[in-house]
């Protein structure tokens, strides 16, 4: 019976994963918002460094290695041409939908090495902690659904039920939309099936790693969506989509532990930071939203920068304005980075916005941005112990602009499956309510 809670819980949670709209196609000059921008100054020249130490040339030494490694069947799934839709083919959601590319759980030992040598090249030290961070917390999710400890719960496990998970309510009603969507996948994505392993990662690779030619790869899963564009010596890492569930560990020998928790503080600092009147106007909306609002298909949802604008802040201020973007933008490695910043100042860094949406508070169920013509940042609580990020550059997502090509992102409407579990969520923050105001006074 406790089994089974647990399940209907994790329904619950990974339903909410799938909390997205339906693509809706723009033209190219749709990508800027429609908010007035003074003309970008030219890009700071950055230095040119030693031969065979720029990003793209450690990224493609390592990707030419991990393919050696692999068999012709592996090969059969990790190759795709440049031009293939896969290439912004992603979701959020979790283990038990197939997802294009080769599964990272059907690698031996010596391949995964390798594979984690070609994401340690694409990322800095801190990137890859968090990304391989997110890949952990998932098994440490999986684990406490197979092995509970005593009392757990649904916060413990970063879904939306605070109490104990023995004492759970039904999970949210599983509709024909839900299901319709998991086959659309199932039936059209290039790879195996997944398995409950904890290894549900895929990486595909569109073109051949060269130095002389336009590759890139994807490395997608639950809470993971890492895209990188190597062309002419430069990197794009954009969209980097990451989430992490539980948010925070609570249980056994690696409490306290949280790959993500900079990215939540950094926007709580700068928010605490404003002054009365400041946060009055990057204040947008005091109801809660539970999802970043440019995730998969949704990448031109946003027509228009709101909140308060950068120009408008003091130079303390900026500076934590400036430590909570390159907190994400370090997340690649140095050198792209570097160059993704400096198309930020290029743009001008007077010209970012910040917003936030729902309870400023520390602990509450917050939303932030920051937008700009070369940057957003999106961060949403979806639970109590459970969160989601996106990093895209408007101009140049999967290197579009470097590559003169337009992908299509593409993922289903989920209305109804977005109804049922908004009212999931009420019924779990209801419950946490009347038991705070029942448990007894310290």
């Amino acid at each position: 019976m406790k089994r089974f809670a647990i399940f209907a819980v994790l329904v619950a949670i990974f339903a909410a994963d799938y909390v997205v709209s339906q693509f809706s196609a723009r033209p190219p000059q749709a990508r800027a918002a429609t908010a007035a921008t003074p003309a970008a100054k030219p890009a700071v020249a950055l230095a040119t460094l030693p031969p065979g130490t720029s990003s793209a040339e450690t990224m493609t030494a390592k990707a030419k290695a991990f393919v050696a490694s692999l068999k012709p069947d592996q090969l059969e799934w990790l190759m795709f041409s440049l031009d293939d839709r896969n290439r912004a083919r992603w979701s959020n959601v979790p283990a038990g939908l197939r997802r294009s590319g080769l599964r990272v759980g059907d690698m031996t030992e010596a391949q995964r090495v390798k594979f984690h040598d070609l994401l340690r090249a694409s990322l800095s030290a801190q990137g890859y902690l968090e990304v391989s961070g997110v890949m952990h917390m998932d098994q440490i999710l999986r684990d406490l659904n197979h092995n509970p400890p005593p009392n757990l719960t649904g916060e413990e496990m970063g879904g939306f039920w605070p109490g104990p998970i023995d004492k759970a309510p039904k999970q949210i009603p599983s509709s024909p939309e839900t299901a319709a969507i998991r086959k659309a996948y199932n039936d059209s994505a290039h790879g195996v099936p997944p398995k409950d392993d904890g290894l549900d990662y895929y990486i595909s690779m569109f073109g051949t790693p060269d130095m002389t030619k336009d590759w890139g790869f994807l490395l997608t899963g639950h809470h993971i969506a890492a895209s990188f564009t190597v062309t002419k010596g430069r990197v794009g890492f954009t969209p980097l989509f990451l989430g992490s569930q539980p948010f925070i560990v609570k249980r056994g020998l690696e409490s306290g532990w949280s790959p993500l928790n900079m990215l939540s503080d950094r926007g709580l600092t700068l928010m605490h930071a404003l002054t009365p009147e400041q946060q009055k106007i990057a204040w947008v909306s005091k109801e809660r939203t539970y999802q970043v609002m440019t995730g998969p298909g949704r990448r031109f949802s946003l027509s228009h920068y709101e909140g308060l604008k950068a120009s408008e802040l003091t130079p303390p201020q900026k500076r934590l304005l400036r430590a909570l973007v390159e907190d994400y933008v370090r997340a690649a490695d140095f050198d792209a980075a570097d160059a993704q910043l400096a198309l930020i100042d290029a743009a001008g860094w007077d010209n970012l916005w910040f917003s936030w949406r729902g309870p400023i508070e520390e602990g509450g169920f917050f939303y932030y941005r920051v937008h700009g013509p070369r940057i957003i940042i999106e961060l949403a609580w979806e639970a109590r112990n459970h969160i989601h990020t996106i990093v895209r550059d408007p101009m140049n997502d999967y290197g579009e602009d470097w590559l003169g090509k337009h992908y299509e992102e593409w993922h289903p409407d989920m209305t109804e499956t977005n109804n049922n579990l908004a009212e999931y969520i009420r019924r779990g923050e209801v419950l946490e309510k009347q038991m705070k105001a029942s448990a007894p006074a310290d």
